[in-house]
């Protein structure tokens, strides 16, 4: 089926399944953007009932603010492209360069339409429409030699995205999957030229630049490539980013449009992870409640497997918890939802896996086999010789999406120790190598004492990133005598080694949970109380922001006021990455316990 009679069918099939919640004030057709074809299908039935008066959004002041800031730090990502587009064209190049800048007064999709009739090489803050689709683009990218408008006139689409849009490769990329890259100064000017790259873009970015191509096709001026513009370090252009566009054939994007376009829009609401900040999750939530909905345990695809077994509801599931016989008769499910749906009717949030299946774990003993003793008294540790022998210490990073770590606190037991960095403009990384330096001290001094030694940390995707990315940038950099980044491979080795320990793996293994694993909800299952409960991942981003004078509140407060204020948000920070490294010796000690007061699953 061609691409415009699919998104007719998908549209029209939205519209017949919007009968019963929108009038017909609508327009009979409206066109299908990105936002449509991604996430929940159902908002964008509501959005336009609310459109209509038949639905009313609700939304919290926190959640405005949020969206707000979202908004916000997407134009600022523009704006910090936009500026770094040429001007003019460089000596040497063979085009005539031109730039237009939409101005969106109600009039972008006409701006842009003559910008291309113009032959403009870049155009930016475009929208494209038509009855079916319709798109805003950030850019729209001249790629050929000529000037004006001819048959050979053909554009790139590329968007401006806050996500990873390339990761390095380790091997050989087939042709069909390779990947281009051209700097934002140059674009327009220079050609795209291969990299060892891989490409990564979220949904919602690739249908963005699938639909712009889809159209600047049917205007006959689709180029074939498309582009993606993402920063952080995890990209492809360091800390910072937005320096450099990775260009991939639009043919990639497409079959993920297509099958968005295919997929039916829902009769029902199904709970999934975008509801959380929806306008519309009471409305949606009330019919789930109503009806026992399997989402609401198991949101998105998780159900698909029961579903397909005739299981719809959370009371069909639950009761199968008392026929564990017939568990092991059905194929591809998780014979541990029943139960856990028994525990989410019941109100209760985590259940304690049988302890033969992870008491025994290494991890959890320091390496040792565990030994099972003869009598413990209350809160009496298991094998507390072997553990008390050990050295082990609690690691935890705080990071800023665009200036990369400026903590790294650890915890050895007895003493918390931060490795900061506060300064303004960064201090490359040199907080980075007196942590490492530390933490290698410390292991060598237990290896010459023959003690065992570990370190750990709750979810270690963060810490093993940003370890990686400051060894691939600054490996070998001596920032004083006897403080030296290390290497990548010196800290892949240590990092692939049984003393760097994830206790969120450890927290998997033993409990199943219906709602979060995080360290937040774990930490107080363990008994722990955090000190700053008001403050998390974003939280402690602003508050870095106000430490280094990047916020300076009140205009009119005194050098004095802002000093005390930026003084604070150290304190704060240090205290809230001290709750960090604090609480997963507390998890790691009642996981030792056997995690008392949580009740068992069993089937």
């Amino acid at each position: 089926m061609p691409t415009g009679d699919r998104v007719c069918f998908w549209w029209t099939t939205l519209a017949n399944r919007m009968g019963p919640i929108v009038t017909n004030h609508l327009l009979p057709v409206t066109p299908v953007t990105p936002a449509d074809l991604t996430g929940c299908r159902r908002r964008s039935i509501l959005l336009r009932a609310a459109t209509a008066g038949r639905v009313t959004p609700e939304l919290s002041l926190a959640a405005r603010a949020d969206r707000q800031a979202h908004r916000q730090r997407a134009a600022l990502r523009r704006t910090a492209v936009t500026s770094a587009l040429p001007t003019t064209a460089r000596r040497g190049d063979r085009v005539t360069f031109s730039r237009t800048d939409i101005v969106d007064d109600g009039t972008a999709e006409e701006q842009t339409l003559e910008a291309l009739a113009a032959g403009v090489r870049v155009i930016t803050g475009a929208r494209l429409a038509d009855d079916a689709l319709a798109c805003d683009i950030d850019l729209l990218v001249r790629l050929d030699d000529g000037a004006g408008i001819s048959t050979s006139t053909a554009y790139m689409p590329v968007t401006v995205t806050a996500h990873t849009t390339a990761r390095r490769t380790k091997g050989p990329v087939a042709e069909k999957n390779s990947v281009r890259v051209v700097d934002v100064a140059a674009l327009g000017l220079s050609t795209p030229v291969v990299a060892p790259l891989k490409h990564r873009s979220s949904a919602v970015d690739s249908q963005k630049v699938a639909i712009a191509h889809v159209l600047l096709d049917r205007l006959g001026l689709a180029s074939g490539d498309v582009g993606f513009i993402g920063g952080g370090a995890g990209g492809t252009t360091g800390v910072g980013g937005y320096a450099r566009c990775v260009v991939i054939t639009a043919d990639r994007v497409l079959d993920g449009l297509e099958r968005a376009l295919e997929a039916p829009v829902p009769a029902h609401p199904v709970r999934v992870r975008e509801c959380a900040d929806c306008e519309f999750h009471n409305h949606c939530r009330c019919e789930l409640v109503d009806s026992g909905d399997l989402s609401l345990m198991l949101p998105g695809d998780r159900g698909r497997q029961w579903r397909e077994l005739g299981v719809h509801t959370l009371p069909d599931l639950a009761a199968l918890a008392d026929r564990p016989a017939e568990l092991t008769t059905l194929p591809g499910v998780n014979r541990e939802d029943p139960a856990l749906a028994a525990a989410w009717m019941a109100g209760v949030e985590f259940l304690r896996r049988p302890l033969r299946r992870w008491i025994t774990g290494p991890d959890l003993w320091c390496g040792h086999a565990f030994r099972m003793p003869g009598h413990l008294g209350d809160g009496e540790l298991p094998m507390a010789g072997e553990i008390g022998d050990a050295v082990e210490i609690d690691v935890d990073m705080e990071a800023h999406p665009s200036r990369g770590t400026f903590l790294w606190g650890t915890f050895d037991g007895s003493e918390y120790r931060p490795f900061t960095d506060f300064s303004r403009d960064g201090d490359e990384g040199e907080h980075v190598a007196r942590y490492w330096t530390w933490l290698m001290a410390r292991r060598r001094a237990a290896h010459d004492s023959y003690r065992v030694f570990r370190t750990y940390c709750y979810s270690q995707q963060g810490e093993n990133h940003w370890m990686r990315s400051y060894a691939t940038r600054f490996g070998g950099r001596e920032y004083a005598p006897g403080i030296i980044m290390p290497t990548l491979s010196e800290v892949n080795a240590f990092l692939n080694s049984p003393e760097w320990v994830d206790v969120f793996a450890l927290v998997k293994t033993a409990l199943a949970a219906n709602g979060s694993l995080g360290l937040k909800s774990v930490a107080r299952l363990a008994g722990f109380t955090f000190s700053q409960e008001d403050v998390d991942g974003r939280a402690a981003v602003d508050l870095f922001e106000i430490a280094v004078g990047d916020v300076d509140g009140d205009a009119d407060s005194d050098d004095g006021a802002r000093a005390e204020a930026s003084s604070r948000a150290r304190r704060t920070l240090e205290r809230y990455n001290a709750d960090d490294c604090y609480a997963p010796a507390a998890v790691r000690r009642w996981l030792r316990l056997g995690a008392p007061g949580v009740p068992p699953l069993e089937y």
